[in-house]
């Protein structure tokens, strides 16, 4: 990743709409009432832990609201809302709803020698990692941390149970990894980062939010195959919750895996892969809120690009089998077996069925990697 691509991920969304914020904190919704997912719960609370610690911060009680502030971060860092400068939110009440780079200084220096600062060094690298000159020697300082704070758990791991006094519990090794992870990603270095999710995995084979985001990063830098991106987001729709909001990302992928990989399925599968996406997207906003076009997940922007190009084939069935055909010069089609791909039969013969499955060919436009991209 460029230095500018580093700049443009960290800095992106700079069109806060403070007036929405400003409602949602004084007129909160929550989402427990609208799903079951416990997701949706934790974000409630880490919505209501960081309210909290803003208001104890804004009145100087900084012994107090440091650990608030850094629980909420660590439960669901969405709660988190942060601008670097407070006037840019061109309201004064703002300073009720918002941590802004002033303040999380002075929480910072306030009491170094405490695991709420660890914590406040990670957010101030996610936060402020794009600042030129700055930006690397914050992410270096908080990576540190993280390193120091894993150590001392793995001494003291009754600081990671649920019951635990300490930042009610969230403060955990496979958390922390997560965090080193995100840190490492926004310098580039995606195969250490990809390391670091796989360590919070040993720790948790069920912390579903570092495999998806680990399953992401696969995908995203093609550092493994579509077989295996693709049965990593088969397990990760198991361990999700019907409303998560990541299941959207992972319908997303399962549909381009499939798109691009004849043995993972049919077109048709692609296709019911890209309807169970929008479904899970609409989903997702009734719950969290309606998003623009633009604000959706890249991956989803992606499969809604690829199958609205497709908008041209025409599919049918024929015996039970699945036939495709495009408006194109018959040059370009040819031969294959719809479940495993084959395009000759032994001997290099014209196909008339598949030796390997036994199912009877059909023409099939060979446009995976060449019509869809």
């Amino acid at each position: 990743m460029s230095r500018k691509e580093w700049q443009e991920r960290c800095t992106r969304g700079a069109d806060t709409d403070y007036a929405i914020l400003k409602a949602k904190a004084q007129n909160p919704q929550l989402l427990s009432t609208k799903t079951t997912d416990p997701d949706a719960a934790d974000y409630d609370e880490a919505n209501e832990i960081f309210a909290n610690g803003i208001k104890l911060a804004r009145i100087g009680d900084f012994d107090a609201a440091s650990p608030q502030i850094a629980t909420s971060y660590l439960l669901d860092g969405r709660s988190t809302t942060f601008t670097p400068r407070l006037q840019d939110a061109g309201d004064d009440e703002a300073r009720n709803f918002i941590l802004d780079g002033e303040l999380l200084i002075t929480l910072l220096h306030h009491d170094e020698t405490t695991f709420s600062c660890d914590v406040l060094y990670i957010m101030l690298a996610v936060f402020m990692g794009s600042v030129q000159g700055h930006g690397q020697e914050m992410i270096a300082v908080a990576m540190v941390r993280i390193d120091k704070l894993v150590s001392y758990l793995e001494k003291h791991p009754e600081i990671e149970g649920p019951n635990s006094i300490v930042l009610g519990g969230c403060l955990t090794r496979k958390e922390l990894l997560y965090q080193k992870s995100t840190l490492r990603m926004m310098l580039g270095d995606y195969k250490n980062a990809v390391k670091d999710l796989t360590m919070a995995l040993n720790i948790d084979e069920f912390y579903t939010k570092a495999r998806e985001a680990r399953a992401t990063t696969w995908a995203a830098q093609h550092l493994k195959t579509d077989v295996k991106i693709h049965k990593e987001f088969t397990r990760i729709l198991v361990e999700h919750h019907v409303d998560n909001r990541g299941k959207e990302v992972a319908y997303a992928f399962l549909a381009m895996t499939t798109l691009g990989n004849s043995s993972l399925g049919t077109f048709r599968d692609a296709k019911s892969w890209h309807d169970k996406m929008i479904t899970a997207t609409k989903r997702r906003d009734e719950i969290y809120g309606k998003r623009r076009h633009d604000q959706l997940p890249p991956s989803v922007l992606t499969v809604q690009r690829k199958f609205r190009e497709c908008g041209d084939l025409e599919i049918f069935d024929t015996l039970g089998v699945e036939r495709m055909t495009l408006n194109e010069d018959s040059s370009k089609q040819k031969r294959a077996c719809l479940s495993c791909g084959a395009t000759s039969a032994a001997g290099g013969r014209e196909l008339s069925k598949c030796t390997q499955c036994k199912v009877r060919y059909t023409y099939i436009y060979i446009y995976i990697h060449t019509y869809l991209g």
